[in-house]
This record gives C-alpha cells, sequence and structure tokens, in this order.
C-alpha cells in the first residue's frame, strides 16, 4: 500500500486514465506515469483502432516501437530478439534430451551473458545453446554427457566441446570434476544383465570408490573409468562381456578401457572375491600408475 510522503496518509486514489496516485488527504501526486499490464485502445478519426501507451515485455529493456504504419504490430531489437530465439532454440534442445524447465531457466540466463559479452557473434547459436546447456547440465550435476548433444544436434563432439570451453574461459567458471558413478546405473541398464543389473551396479560404484583411493581416477576422462568398473562388475557376477559390450554404449576407446583394466590389476583389490571385495576394506593405497611407470623406467 502506497503512504503519502508529505502528510503520511493512507488514503490514495488511483486515476487509471492518467496512471497516477494523488492524496486524498493533502493533494500531493504520489505516483505519475505508472506502468499498467491492462491494454487500451482508441477509436480514431477514420474509425481506425490504435492503442494506447506503449508496451513493454518482462525482458526489455525499453518499450517497443510501433510497427509499420504506426498502428499494427511492434518492432523489438535485434537483442531482444536473439534471446527469444535462443530462448526457443534451448527449449527445443531441451526437449530433445528430456531436460526439465529448470535447466532451460538456467541455460537462458548463461546464453544471456553469452549476448552480452558478444560471444554468439560468429558462432552458430546451436553450438552456443549446447554449450550453455551442457554448463546446466554439470552444475547440477546431471547423468548427461556433451557426447549426447553430439547426438541430438548432429554436431561434432570437438567442435561442441571447443565452444564449451572456450565459453567457459570466457565466463571464469571452475566446474567440478564429474564423479564416474553418476554414469554407473545409467549404462548398466544398456548391458542387458537382466535382474542383476542393481547388483552389478552396486559392484561397478564399489569399483569407482576403490579406483579413486588407488590413484586411478585422478586425471582420467569419468566415461573411461565407469566402463572399465562396469566391465569388471559384469565379469565378476559371471557375465560374459568383451571391451566392445561397454565402448559401444559408452562412446570410449577400447584401448582406454583395456589400460584402466590393466591398472586395476595391479592392485591388492584386483586378487579378491567378489564376497571378500564387498567385505574387506584394504586400507593401503596404491602409488599412482603414472608414477609407477616413471620409476619402472628409470
Amino acid at each position: 500500500m502506497s503512504i503519502c510522503p508529505n502528510c503520511g496518509s493512507k488514503h490514495i486514489e488511483q486515476h487509471d486514465a492518467s496512471g497516477a496516485s494523488i492524496c486524498t488527504e493533502c493533494g500531493v501526486v504520489v505516483e505519475e506515469n505508472a506502468i499498467v499490464s491492462s491494454v487500451e485502445f482508441v477509436e480514431g478519426a477514420g474509425g481506425a483502432s490504435s492503442m494506447v501507451g506503449q508496451f513493454v515485455s518482462q525482458t526489455s529493456a525499453r518499450a517497443y516501437t510501433a510497427g509499420r504504419g504506426g498502428r499494427y504490430g511492434f518492432s523489438r531489437d535485434s537483442r531482444e530478439t536473439t534471446l527469444l530465439n535462443g530462448r526457443r532454440r534451448i527449449q527445443d534442445v531441451a526437449s530433445r534430451m528430456r531436460l526439465g524447465s529448470h535447466y532451460v531457466d538456467a541455460a537462458h540466463r548463461l546464453f544471456t551473458i553469452a549476448v552480452e559479452k558478444n560471444f554468439v557473434q560468429g558462432r552458430r547459436t546451436t553450438h552456443v545453446v549446447a554449450a550453455c546447456l551442457y554448463i546446466s547440465c554439470r552444475q547440477e550435476k546431471s547423468q548427461h554427457m556433451l557426447i549426447d548433444f553430439s547426438d541430438a544436434l548432429q554436431v561434432n563432439v570437438y567442435t561442441l566441446g571447443t565452444c564449451f570451453l572456450k565459453f567457459r574461459r570466457l565466463l571464469g567458471l571452475k566446474l567440478e570434476i564429474i564423479d564416474p558413478a553418476l554414469y554407473v546405473y545409467r549404462f548398466a541398464a544398456h548391458l542387458e544383465l537382466l535382474d542383476k543389473a542393481n547388483a552389478v551396479a552396486l559392484t561397478a560404484l564399489r569399483l569407482v570408490g576403490r579406483m579413486k583411493r588407488d590413484w586411478i581416477v585422478l586425471g582420467r576422462r569419468p566415461a573411461g573409468i565407469c566402463a572399465a568398473a562396469l566391465l569388471i562388475a559384469a565379469r565378476a557376477h559371471g557375465f560374459s562381456r568383451h571391451h566392445q559390450d561397454v565402448t559401444r554404449i559408452l562412446r570410449v576407446c577400447g584401448l582406454t578401457v583395456h589400460t584402466r583394466v590393466k591398472e586395476f590389476e595391479k592392485t591388492p583389490s584386483a586378487g579378491l572375491t567378489l564376497e571378500q571385495f564387498h567385505t574387506v576394506e584394504i586400507e593401503h593405497e596404491v602409488d599412482p600408475p603414472a608414477f609407477t611407470k616413471n620409476r619402472i623406467r628409470k
């Protein structure tokens, strides 16, 4: 409720026609030219209708200008048009990736910053939109990977990766390293493990935790760690799975999975049975694989 700054009275009368608020006690104009949400039209001399006032949207910095002839429609500036097209593109990509509305809002805020910093100049809007959505997914710690956006948009993953890295460097964002455990349940469902899918996923999660303590995860891509953990866990539960089965699902190189498996074989946990691995806690930590390899060379 408005209060008169002159006499302190709360008896304020509103005049919708002029948009003014007047105190009924002392007559002071408390507010004038107030913005109203209603739209009014007046009829001119020739019988044509025209709107009273100007329209101001929620995201615009100023009022729209009248369209051609001063009667029909409104024209937006290029910045607002770019933001509207960007939000439309973000909603389109988010619907393909089955992302919620909070991902769209977060990505649109990032896209607005990209427009303000002229990051969209000389780049495809689709690439910038994918980078904004991927950053929002990283911040929310979702299970989506950059290659998922590459498949949805049919764009080279390295092109999207370059755009993402440049945008992150421009904003100075410090994103947390992705935990490989985020992808375990997602990709375990694609290995055709039947009713043992949950048990294999739990073993794979424990394997990822063991790899973290043995310095295998540090500096490695999470997809390769997840693929190696799922392969070892599936074999431990009696499933005949090969490197091609996990590389086809997680889109990683077979040599990467083979290297991660070989590094795990050199740890004390590799000599335990499945029951012992779930019950025995080995406190000793193995040296990082790179350190061991360099020591052998010397």
